[in-house]
């Protein structure tokens, strides 16, 4: 057996996508397990990646970018939104349209299952949790760096009680539904993401069980690089690093379509 892995850093989101595109598909079979993206700066893209990415989706017929991004942090929609509360009203109001409409998301959508989890007490707003927990722990001297965690247990206990007191270094809330989730492919792909308070900045962690980088992956770490800008500007924090952290990754597009896209990333002379 031949285990790949390999770690990625990159200043911009778009040099860190390109980084991990370039090394997995030198990679035997084009495949990694357990690989690691560090991206510096994510709200930061290079326009030249983000054109090339756009062009190979959409000559591969993959979902735009954008398209994927709006599963995991509606942009729009917040853009539009005076705070976080109105944010998950209007997103819980559309949620079942957003279902319908698009035979990807009947399972629901990465932003749905953190607004709008289901349990026994009905749908829970996990990111409504987490920041009021990060605006707790900010109040207060000497707080906490790492216990905000979007995971994949149950929130609160079976007979409809108070989320329980978390272990120190611990808070999780699911992406998963075990009662929902049963098939070993598709969504949901991401297993969990966690927050780490670093001063005056949050950097954030995702973990996914498996990531096509093509397909999805741009779209994942933008959609990514969104929430965690969310989540910092609710609480009054920076923006800090981004990392993805991936069981599987593989490149899901020709060679010869690889090729295009590096030389269309090439900057302008």
């Amino acid at each position: 057996m031949h285990l790949a892995t390999d770690s990625v850093s990159g200043g911009s989101m778009s040099e860190a996508w390109l980084r991990t595109v370039t090394a997995v598909n030198l990679a035997p079979g084009r495949r990694y397990h357990h690989t690691v993206t560090r991206i510096a700066r994510p709200a930061a893209e290079r326009t030249e990646v983000r054109a090339a990415a756009d062009w190979l989706s959409a000559e591969l017929d993959y979902p735009t970018i954008d398209t994927v991004a709006n599963t995991i942090f509606p942009q729009a929609v917040a853009e539009t939104s005076d705070d976080h509360e109105e944010l998950t009203d209007r997103y819980r109001a559309m949620y079942d349209t957003i279902r319908a409409l698009d035979k990807a998301n009947r399972k629901g959508t990465y932003f749905g299952r953190l607004v709008s989890y289901p349990t026994e007490r009905g749908s829970h707003d996990q990111l409504a949790e987490l920041i009021r927990k990060l605006n707790v722990e900010i109040s207060l001297p000497g707080p906490k760096s790492a216990r905000y965690e979007i995971g994949t247990d149950v929130p609160g206990g079976a007979d409809g009680d108070e989320i329980p007191s978390e272990p120190e270094g611990c808070h999780s809330v699911p992406v998963y539904a075990v009662e929902r989730d049963r098939s070993p492919m598709g969504f949901p792909c991401l297993s969990f993401c966690s927050f780490q308070l670093d001063g005056d900045a949050l950097h954030m962690i995702a973990h996914y069980r498996r990531q096509h980088l093509i397909e999805r992956g741009y779209g994942n770490y933008l959609g990514l690089a969104r929430l965690l800008r969310h989540v910092s500007e609710a609480v009054g924090l920076q923006v800090g690093q981004l990392m993805v952290v991936a069981g599987v990754v593989t490149v899901d597009a020709p060679k010869y379509r690889i090729a295009q896209l590096q030389t269309r990333t090439q900057p302008s002379t």
